[in-house]
């Protein structure tokens, strides 16, 4: 049966409710669950309520430590119920809904004449990669080192509800370090590992993160797309967009209101609409 209840985070006026809301087929309602905690327990809490309902959920996949390569395909989500492996829904194959906004083919087909030149919207993106590498291998593996409930993992200023973002000099490598040393100070007594195995595991993914990298050279799926957005604010300004909000504000109104079939526009949503209509609860362990 396909999905008719999809469960995402945020609330209803969330990007991601928004986007989801022009993917899946017009019978899936798409609800925001507010928190990621707890959201697989909500869906199966939700299934057991209304059991005539296809109930799934699609959440953000994080900083994680799977490093293969992407792959145009949600990842099935998986939990254990009544100790029998049930898929419970799908996680974006990239970090969050912002890595599918900043987009070169999705800002091209949202802003029509208005979008940068190709070039120097790409440019731009890179140079923001490249800035933000070793904040992201820090986000990374302070993500990684208590899963599932790590330590805060980012820093800076509140640059909008719920996104910090680090002035230019904690962007560098030792002052990288050197937050990962004093969150792991408050945090060690849930932490298992050394702070010498997290700092070794930060250079490794440091490597990983800079350019000849593998997470480098997947960015889009890798890097956090806010903090990608972030760094690209003065190339923004250059663009005609005076921040990084009403960039993504754009881009967001020409999704709604391209009057096309948007799920065709990349090829990860058009196979999440996919699997959404081809689920089935029959098989537990198959998406």
């Amino acid at each position: 049966m396909p999905v008719n209840i999809l469960y995402c985070e945020g609330d209803y006026k969330s990007i991601d409710v928004q986007i989801l809301s022009l993917i899946v087929p017009k019978d899936c309602l798409v609800k925001p669950i507010g928190s990621k905690h707890g959201f697989h327990q909500r869906i199966l809490g939700a299934r057991n309520a209304q059991q005539n309902a296809s109930i799934a959920g699609l959440k953000d996949r994080d900083f994680d430590e799977d490093d293969s390569i992407p792959t145009n395909n949600p990842h099935l989500w998986y939990a254990t119920d009544n100790n029998q492996k049930v898929q419970i829904g799908w996680y974006w194959n990239r970090k969050e809904i912002e890595n599918y906004l900043i987009d070169p083919e999705i800002v091209k087909r949202a802003l029509g004449s208005k979008a940068p030149p190709l070039e120097k919207y790409q440019a731009a993106l890179q140079a923001s990669a490249k800035m933000i590498a070793n904040y992201t291998a820090a986000r990374y593996v302070l993500s990684c080192v208590s899963y599932p409930n790590p330590p805060f993992n980012a820093w800076g200023e509140e640059r909008e509800p719920g996104h910090f973002f680090p002035k230019d000099k904690g962007l560098k490598e030792q002052d990288c370090r050197s937050k990962i040393s004093s969150i792991f100070k408050d945090y060690e007594k849930k932490i298992v590992v050394s702070k010498e195995d997290v700092l070794s595991q930060f250079e490794q993914l440091r490597q990983d993160c800079q350019p000849g990298g593998c997470r480098f050279q997947h960015y889009f799926t890798f890097f956090a797309g806010k903090d990608l957005l972030y760094g690209m604010r003065p190339e923004l300004r250059k663009f005609g967009f005076k921040s990084p909000g009403v960039f993504r504000k754009h881009v967001l109104n020409g999704i709604q209101k391209s009057g096309e079939d948007v799920w065709e526009w990349l090829p990860e949503w058009q196979r999440l609409r996919e699997v959404i209509l081809n689920f089935t609860l029959d098989n537990k362990t198959k998406g």
